[in-house]
């Protein structure tokens, strides 16, 4: 994530890495034969202050002794989990982002010789839901994550998924009587420093990363007033009222002119609208059509500020697709965990708003619903719910979790038009799609072949006259 770049700290010759500095929630579970809880088999292995900390790579797969204080990991137990704190948050950057080390004596990468597996997740805060780094059945010992659609994060989770429910228990597992995933600790490759926003600014902008200004309609420079960068980041003011030009509440983009705003905190894919758009008219009023004065802007979201996305315009009258007219709430598209970057483009038409105008006034962007939302109602975060949107087709899918047929039910809409039916991975890539005839049946039910997707968590979205409903599911 080079647009992130900003915010790394400078090491210059120390190390960039940062490790855990706290825990909480450890759980411990047993140890292999289910009933002896870890705390009680092997109470030297069950210290949580040992995942926290530096790794040492020349030590961490050595035996050193099993007595208290010699013990450099902490064990989960089977299922058991542990959350690990960062005062110096890991930083997304290019390539994997952090390193799960764990501790099994003189096996460090032979997973089929010795398969202890973890499932590990990230957040920034204790506001925002979990996010799934690896698959839902972990990762084996030691490994790479990449923070997927998170610019940074100050919490990880580890939960251990060493027992499989198909193939059992590793047969060493039960003779030695062992107790699952050992960590010795969580290595952050490059540090970033904690993003210094008041909690009202904290899902709002925070940076102007790049802009280029446009021309008012008579190809005159924008004035200057209506030219200071800032007054688009922070808490917007949401203000339509008469200003003098030293109080002007927003940034005017002037005529095909475009900024990139960044944000502090993720901004999630939530259930509904994720973001409020606030553009500076005059006297502006809900009644007042776009045709009145219609100044519109294309608005695209990034996680990592090099590729884009249209965001979708919640439709009311004026507005279609991406561009926005005035004021409104824009949504993240299914497909996408969250974002990190909006870029706003002025395309007005020339012409079409009376007087001497500039284009796009922006005053500022809110986050919405960000910390009350719903966990799991995006891919790759951790599932309590299954359906995401507004529910106005009654999609299902079943069985789930699912291993070779896929079926799809839609209740009946007073739509005639055909539905769309796509498949997504979780790093939001479609992996199929399908035109499915509206016959105008009181249910649409179609099968979909899933067998040669590999297992994973994905998401059938289903759209019809312009809206968009998405039901997670899983493929063993």
């Amino acid at each position: 994530m080079a647009a992130f770049a900003s915010l790394m700290l400078t090491a210059g010759a120390a190390e960039a890495q940062v490790y855990a500095t706290s825990f909480s929630n450890y759980n411990p579970g047993p140890v292999a034969d289910f009933i002896s809880p870890i705390t009680v088999a092997r109470p030297v292995r069950a210290v949580p202050s040992n995942a926290v900390g530096a790794v040492d790579p020349a030590t961490n797969d050595v035996n050193i002794g099993e007595s208290a204080g010699t013990v450099q990991f902490v064990s989960l137990g089977f299922g058991g989990s542990i959350e690990l704190q960062f005062a110096t948050p890991i930083c997304n950057i290019p390539g994997n982002d952090l390193k799960i080390w764990e501790t099994s004596y003189g096996n460090s990468s032979n997973c089929s010789a010795w398969p202890e597996r973890a499932a590990v997740w990230a957040r920034q805060d204790a506001c925002q839901p979990w996010v799934l780094l690896t698959p839902e059945n972990g990762n084996c010992l030691d490994f790479e994550l990449d923070l997927g659609f998170l610019s940074w994060a100050s919490e990880i989770k580890i939960e251990d998924r060493t027992y499989d429910e198909d193939d059992g228990l590793f047969e060493a597992f039960i003779l030695q009587n062992q107790d699952a995933f050992d960590v010795d600790g969580v290595e952050g490759y490059v540090g970033c420093a904690l993003p210094s926003v008041d909690a009202s600014a904290k899902y709002s902008p925070f940076q102007v990363v790049d802009k280029d200004q446009g021309q008012r309609s008579n190809n005159t420079d924008v004035l200057l007033s209506r030219s200071d960068e800032t007054r688009m980041l922070g808490a917007p003011q949401a203000s339509d009222a008469s200003t003098t030009p030293a109080n002007n509440n927003f940034y005017a983009l002037g005529y095909g002119g475009w900024a990139i705003l960044k944000f502090p905190y993720t901004i999630f894919n939530v259930a509904g609208p994720d973001l409020d758009a606030f553009e500076t008219t005059f006297g502006d009023r809900p009644s007042r059509t776009c045709a009145s004065y219609p100044e519109k802007a294309r608005y695209e979201g990034s996680i990592d500020g090099n590729v884009w996305f249209d965001l979708e315009v919640v439709p009311n009258a004026d507005d279609i697709g991406a561009v926005l007219c005035r004021d409104g709430k824009l949504s993240i598209p299914a497909a996408y965990g969250g974002l990190n970057y909006v870029r706003i483009t002025d395309v007005t038409t020339l012409g079409t708003v009376p007087g001497l105008s500039d284009g796009y006034d922006v005053d500022g962007l809110r986050g919405i619903n960000q910390c009350a939302s719903t966990p799991g109602t995006i891919p790759g975060r951790e599932a309590t719910e299954e359906v995401i949107g507004e529910g106005e087709y009654g999609v299902s899918v079943y069985p789930n979790p699912a291993e070779n047929l896929l079926t799809i039910e839609v209740a009946a809409t007073n739509s005639l038009n055909n539905y769309m039916v796509e498949v997504i991975d979780i790093t939001g890539r479609m992996v199929a799609s399908e035109v499915i005839e509206n016959n105008g049946s009181s249910v649409m039910v179609r099968n979909l072949n899933i067998t040669a997707l590999p297992a994973g968590i994905y998401v059938v979205a289903v759209s019809n006259d312009g809206n968009r409903e998405i039901v997670r599911f899983v493929k063993n």
